[in-house]
């Protein structure tokens, strides 16, 4: 053998990949979320919401008007 071993060496690149990806994964989690994060008082979230709701209404709506139970409109 060429030099005494000291196993105190071995694993460090690896280690330093695993930090740098670990890093570029939570930059990446972070900005997803700072780009499609809506806080539930945004406006444009309720409308959304609301176009939602009122459609799903409207869908329960006619599903009664024609006789079914809410349980056969789901299916």
């Amino acid at each position: 053998m060429s030099g005494e071993y000291n196993p105190n060496t071995q694993g460090w690149p690896f280690a330093g990949v695993v930090c740098l990806l670990t890093l570029g994964l939570l930059f990446f989690a972070y900005s997803t979320h700072e780009r499609t994060y809506l806080h539930p008082r945004n406006p444009m979230n309720q409308q959304v919401f609301h176009a939602e709701d009122v459609a799903k209404a409207a869908h329960k709506g006619e599903a009664k008007a024609e006789g079914h139970t809410e349980s056969e409109a789901k299916h």
